[in-house]
């Protein structure tokens, strides 16, 4: 059994896919199949069910699981102290997918500034990911939509955004205040399959009787930005989700906000954490006009 076997193992069950898999691993797919499939001969056992769309574990993978992290979590650890560079402290932060890499980019490298000496995890994930991982110790807190029915569970406000439709600066509707829903019927669309109002947002659109017509689809909002920047066909999407050469413009007839806000459990709140609160909690997430200047504590 080898190291790499492990990783490539670890990558499947995150991604659930062995293509994305691959890429999390930094080798071809094949690669990775020969290295998953080498590892379920030396084990005489089947890792994964390849039979759905989202690959799952067999009762054999659940019980694995455990084992490898613990394998590569030593190996990880074992190669920081021999390079002293072993973290007195770890943070794992789940974080939504809708929230933009730049903010959470200068969250943490605020955060790390004042508090060096902490090492930071970051798992993505879905809210119900989120709220599993958080339950299950995987993450220690998370940036995600105000979770429902979690007695366990205390959720602080971060920031709320509102769905809008984006089109490119090039576009006849750029410099429009609101648009008449009934106006995007039959109009190109860029589909985000993983958008955190898509069932409401299609809900609406099928009520009102709106067809659009998509273009193309995607879990990726950098694609879905840049092919909306060039015209390519609009967008729904959360406000705080921006890119160059993008408008935001309100559609009469969607009132579809969120609230996005730090997740953490009430019997686990410890000194990292909530200096992790205040760090987030005074970050800037959005531009505010006439708003006075958020606390940046590590800048």
């Amino acid at each position: 059994m080898e190291i790499y076997q492990l990783r490539y193992f670890l990558a499947v069950v995150e991604t659930r896919n062995f293509s994305r898999a691959a890429e999390r691993a930094f080798v071809s797919q094949p690669t990775l199949s020969a290295g998953i499939k080498k590892l379920e001969i030396e084990l005489d056992a089947r890792l994964f069910d390849r039979r759905t769309r989202n690959i799952t574990l067999t009762e054999a993978g659940q019980r694995f699981l455990p084992r490898a992290r613990t394998v590569i979590y030593e190996c990880n650890a074992a190669k920081q102290e021999i390079l002293r560079k072993t973290a007195s402290q770890r943070l794992q932060v789940g974080v939504l997918r809708v929230i933009p890499i730049k903010e959470l980019s200068l969250l943490l490298a605020d955060f790390k500034k004042a508090q060096p000496d902490v090492q930071i995890a970051i798992k993505e994930g879905n809210s119900e990911q989120l709220q599993i991982w958080l339950e299950e110790g995987r993450i220690d807190i998370a940036l995600d939509t105000a979770p429902a029915g979690r007695e366990k569970t205390h959720f602080e406000h971060l920031f709320n955004t509102k769905c809008v439709l984006a089109v490119a600066k090039s576009h006849p509707f750029s410099g429009r205040t609101s648009i008449p829903l009934s106006l995007l019927n039959r109009l190109d669309f860029i589909h985000r399959s993983h958008c955190i109002t898509e069932v409401e947002t299609t809900r609406t659109f099928a009520r009102e009787g709106v067809n659009p017509h998509i273009v193309f689809r995607t879990d990726e909002d950098s694609k879905a930005l840049a092919l909306t920047a060039s015209g390519l066909g609009l967008c729904m999407l959360p406000d705080i989700i921006t890119g160059p050469n993008i408008q935001h413009i309100p559609v009469d007839g969607i009132n579809i906000n969120r609230t996005i806000g730090l997740s953490y459990l009430k019997d686990n709140e410890d000194s990292l954490i909530h200096s992790f609160r205040l760090f987030a909690t005074s970050h800037k997430w959005k531009p505010q006009k006439g708003a006075s200047e958020n606390l940046e504590w590590a800048r």
